[in-house]
């Protein structure tokens, strides 16, 4: 089976598009490819849910389950390579909005990894979903490939845990990342009210 790609909300593709060509045509980007990119060329696609975990989440155990969504990200392409995402964010009024466009590393390793995801044995079997999980706190971004039966995670370039490009089960990733939130926080001890660090 295909990977799935699903339909953001109506009239949101249209929205990015029209804003990317728009902030090109008066020559506003200033990261590299954005801004050599000639308007016509520009387009998005590739369109998955961006769905993120909290620190305090991570460490009391919490998995996959806590995910929240919190907007929609593209791919941009430009001369028909990916160069660029763009991401929307909820607006005053409660419907998704362009909120930033991104040149990067994180661009390319998502581009590789759903080049590879597509080939993926797993697809053969299921219908996975394409989605993006992100744990700001610990800096990881990873391509979360969703089924009613199964969830698959594919950490992205760089990553906190390693094992980029690779599928790694949700219960492996999340001990890891609880390891690393445990650990943070053993080392950046939090403050109390009175400005003194806690007693151990």
């Amino acid at each position: 089976m295909p990977l799935h790609t699903p339909a953001p909300p109506s009239g949101i593709p249209e929205t990015v598009r029209e804003k990317l060509r728009s902030l090109a045509g008066q020559s506003r980007f200033t990261t590299p490819s954005l801004s050599l990119a000639q308007e016509g060329d520009l387009d998005v696609s590739t369109p998955h849910q961006v769905f993120t975990i909290g620190l305090d989440d991570i460490e009391s155990g919490a998995g996959l389950d806590a995910a929240r969504p919190v907007g929609w990200r593209y791919l941009i392409t430009g001369g028909g390579e990916v160069i660029a995402s763009a991401e929307t964010a909820e607006g005053p009024d409660g419907t998704p909005e362009p909120a930033q466009f991104t040149e990067g590393r994180f661009v390319a390793a998502t581009a590789t990894a759903v080049r590879s995801a597509r080939a993926l044995p797993q697809l053969e079997k299921a219908n996975f979903e394409l989605r993006l999980l992100r744990i700001p706190a610990l800096y990881l971004m990873a391509l979360w490939l969703h089924s009613p039966a199964t969830d698959l995670l594919v950490p992205l370039a760089p990553s906190p845990i390693g094992k980029e490009g690779q599928i790694v089960p949700p219960a492996q990733l999340f001990g890891e990342l609880t390891r690393q939130a445990h650990a943070r926080s053993a080392a950046t001890p939090r403050r109390t009210g009175d400005g003194e660090p806690p007693t151990p």
